[in-house]
């Protein structure tokens, strides 16, 4: 097994477990290799101009059955053609894979910086969506979580969320239908239908003064004191309403926790974003739901 690194004209050669990568020597050319113990071959797509905040790269295997994103040797070259992208790139914040085998398509699927690049996401090639089972109550409930998981690829881009991560997504057993930690707070996404809360609320303002004020009636009945709440109206890019609540709860004993809730509705649904701070003072939950709520305007 080779591990050294020669040059060959203008391309860096890789050899790294049986699996060679040939790879421009700068981004502005092009990246291309294979992996000769799977017998696929990669290439970026974008020639010359390849780099940016996403990035697909060809998979072409000779076999149909070398494409299993969930064997090892699969996940291990996928991880070194990151690592080739990402030392050449570093704008990069998404990259696609788009698998055939040979001149039929099989899979496609993705990697992001959001979830520090662990895991490969399937995603269905003509919505770009993850894809979901067909048959309910399984399908409905994918279906939240693959648009918290495409809600939060929308929301957290740029460098304000270098620090940023998803820790779940498109898991089932959570309740949330997103969780991420940045800067000290930690976040969760849940998507309700209107039919879910009885059709209690019309608007984002009523639902987000419902959640705070059941909070800080939880914070009393555990003995503990929740301090004012306060709120905010934002409105996103498509002039809709974004209510921001929080308050905090200080308990007898241990540490005081900071709450900041943003609600918006989007597709007919409510997107209800907890944050939580157990550290530091409320300005930290309120400075993180500030920073979300500016993303959320600007986001596409």
């Amino acid at each position: 097994m080779a591990t050294g690194t020669s040059r060959l004209g203008r391309a860096v050669t890789l050899s790294l477990a049986a699996c060679a990568l040939l790879a421009g020597a700068a981004a502005g050319e092009p990246v291309k290799g294979q992996s000769r113990e799977l017998g696929i071959r990669f290439e970026v797509r974008g020639a010359k101009d390849w780099c940016g905040s996403e990035i697909g790269v060809d998979l072409v295997a000779d076999q149909p059955d070398a494409i299993k994103p969930d064997t090892l040797p699969f996940v291990r070259m996928a991880g070194r053609i990151r690592a080739v992208v990402m030392d050449q790139c570093r704008a990069v914040e998404r990259i696609v894979f788009h698998a055939t085998a040979p001149r039929r398509p099989m899979l496609t699927l993705e990697t992001t910086r959001l979830t520090r690049w662990r895991g490969l996401v399937q995603l269905d090639p003509a919505t770009r969506r993850p894809t979901c089972p067909t048959q309910e109550p399984e399908a409905a409930d994918c279906g939240k979580r693959a648009e918290a998981y495409l809600a939060m690829h929308r929301i957290m881009q740029g460098a304000q969320f270098a620090e940023a991560e998803l820790t779940t997504v498109l898991d089932s057993q959570e309740a949330a239908h997103a969780v991420w930690v940045a800067g000290g707070v930690v976040g969760k996404l849940t998507i309700k239908d209107r039919a879910e809360l009885g059709g209690r609320y019309a608007a984002s303002a009523q639902l987000g003064d419902a959640i705070a004020a059941g909070v800080a009636a939880q914070c009393s009945r555990d003995g503990g004191r929740a301090e004012p709440m306060w709120a905010e109206g934002w409105f996103d890019g498509t002039e809709r309403e974004l209510a921001v609540r929080g308050l905090s709860c200080r308990p007898r004993t241990g540490k005081t926790a900071h709450h900041a809730f943003l609600v918006m509705q989007a597709l007919g649904r409510f997107h209800v974003l907890a944050l939580l701070a157990d550290r530091g003072d409320a300005e930290t939950a309120r400075a993180a739901a500030r920073q979300l709520a500016l993303a959320i305007g600007s986001a596409p």
